[in-house]
């Protein structure tokens, strides 16, 4: 009988080479990771919302204050115009003028068609004389130097010319201040409109209106 072969001699397992793990992340902490990267990103977007509006609002802050201080210029300027107009109307009383229109300057009567300001439409704006605040005559008043320019024109408030030898006359047909003892032209206080632009610097355009009395003949 031959021999039986040797039993052949367990071999040893071998260890796994060191390298990375193939073990998987779990899906809970990729899908936690994941929120936390869409949470920073919604923050940064806020905060650059937010950066973007504050400066928005500097600039808008900025452009608020320019323009009025720009109106409060143009303000001080239409007082310019008001002490002009007082000396116009004046002149244009004496002697028994006031009946007679001035071009672009004094309208005698109410003017009846009014534009969207209420102010009349046959003024022609760009033949009213021009000044700066100073009083220098400006010969284009649209084009925009870097100054205030100053137009006015005077509107008196009488339905039609009055006869100015009539106290009775001028009252019914011109506006007046509450006055009994007034007795002629020359110390009845007629109601004059006062018409006002400004214009000024970056396209600045203020309108202003103011009522003087004054007398109805000089």
């Amino acid at each position: 009988m031959a021999p039986c072969p040797s039993a052949r001699p367990p071999q040893p397992r071998l260890a796994p080479a060191f390298g990375p793990s193939m073990r998987r992340r779990p899906a809970s902490l990729q899908r936690a990771r994941g929120m936390v990267l869409l949470v920073v990103l919604v923050v940064l977007a806020l905060l650059l919302l937010a950066g973007a509006g504050a400066l928005r609002a500097v600039d808008s802050g900025n452009v608020i204050a320019g323009n009025f201080s720009f109106q409060q210029a143009a303000m001080q300027s239409a007082d310019r115009a008001l002490t002009d107009a007082l000396n116009t109307a004046a002149g244009a009383v004496l002697a028994g003028g006031g009946n007679n229109d001035v071009a672009n300057r004094y309208f005698s009567t109410r003017q009846s068609t009014l534009d969207a300001r209420g102010f009349p439409t046959s003024i022609n704006w760009e033949n009213v004389a021009c000044v700066d605040p100073a009083g220098t005559v400006i010969s284009s008043c649209g084009t925009d130097d870097g100054s205030y320019r100053i137009q006015y024109v005077i509107e008196r408030l009488c339905n039609s010319n009055p006869t100015l030898t009539d106290i009775t006359d001028i009252r019914a047909k011109c506006e007046h201040e509450a006055n009994a003892g007034a007795v002629s032209a020359f110390n009845i206080q007629l109601r004059y409109r006062v018409i006002m632009r400004v214009r000024g610097p970056r396209g600045t355009e203020q309108w202003f209106e103011a009522m003087i009395s004054g007398p109805a003949s000089g």
